[in-house]
Formats: structure tokens, sequence, C-alpha cells
């Protein structure tokens, strides 16, 4: 596993699931400096996020804030088109830290959890940034049981996460459920 010792300080997107609390902590475990975001860009699941994400974040006993984007066409059990592509511009925006991280991981259906468009984010930062500015994405190679099982060896909260893409879950169906159903946790899926 890739060690960021070099980073003295980021900003994790923290939606409240598994995946980007697992960054948090594994960011924290190596002496990162840690800071969270929130975005609530209209997501239909936006209020439990923002409940785990602050939750999350107090546990760890970091610094958290959460931003508010409105006027977004947000489908419900779709794909959200664009959706890293939006947070990492989002707190690009509005973090002073020069590293975003996120919890994006291999074996998903979406395009923008690929290393392919990691890389893309990477390359488009060094043409803006001058290679100041970089995106983690510390999973980006792993399926989500091992970053479950890297969650538990790092002492996630995992009651206090949430993962389903509804509101008013976990509706057992989305994606989200679904992937947090196949994990032998011994909870709810999307609780």
């Amino acid at each position: 596993m890739a060690r960021y010792s070099s980073v003295p300080r980021a900003t994790v997107l923290l939606s409240g699931g598994i995946d980007s609390a697992a960054v948090l902590a594994l960011l924290k475990s190596q002496g990162v400096q840690v800071r969270c975001l929130f975005v609530d860009y209209g997501q239909p699941a936006a209020k439990q996020e923002l409940v785990a994400s602050g939750s999350i974040a107090s546990h760890f006993l970091v610094p958290w804030s959460s931003v508010s984007i409105s006027g977004l066409k947000v489908p419900e059990n779709q794909e959200i088109k664009g959706r890293n592509d939006l947070l990492i511009a989002v707190a690009t925006s509005c973090n002073p830290d020069n590293v975003i991280a996120l919890g994006a991981h291999a074996g998903t259906p979406y395009a923008d959890c690929s290393i392919i468009h990691h890389h893309a984010w990477q390359d488009l930062y060094d043409i803006q940034y001058g290679g100041v500015q970089r995106v983690l994405a510390p999973f980006i190679e792993r399926v989500k049981p091992e970053v479950f099982a890297l969650a538990h060896e790092l002492g996630v909260p995992i009651s206090l996460t949430y993962s389903c893409e509804t509101s008013g879950g976990p509706c057992g169906v989305c994606v989200s459920c679904r992937d947090r159903g196949a994990l032998d946790d011994g909870s709810k899926p999307g609780v």
C-alpha cells in the first residue's frame, strides 16, 4: 500500500460511506493532517450522508465542513453522471490544501471510478497547477471487499457510515446497498 507521509495536509471528500471513511482513516494513520468536506449537490440521500459524514469526522477528531450546490438535476437510483468530477472540482475550489482525496475504488461500473479517470484528473491538475496539486484515490486498484477489510483494520466506525443512494434508505436495491449487502459486516445494507 502506498504511503502518503510526503503529503502534509489533505482534504478528504467525506460522503459518509465506508470508502471515504476508510480514506480518512488511512491518511490519518499515516500522519497526514486531514480535513473533511461534504458536498450536498442535491443527491437523494444528502441528509443521511451529511449526518454520517459529520459523525465520522467527529469520531476521528478532524475538521469538517460542508458545501451545498443547488440547481442540479440529480436522478434517483441512476448513475449521477460526472459525480466525481463535480466533487473534485468543488473541493479544489473551496479548500486550501493541495491534495484532494476520495474513496473511488475498483470494481464499479462507473467510468469516474477508473484508473484512467484518476490519471486524467492528475494530468489536468499538472497542467493547471504546475504539479503542486494532487488528487489521491488510494483504493483505485482495490475492490470493495478489500476496502472494507482495511476499514475494519483501521478502526472505521462502520455503524456511523451510510451507503444508500436513496433518501430514507437502506433501500436494498441501489448499487451502494448491493455492495454493502455483499459485505459480511453483520449490519443491514445502507445502515
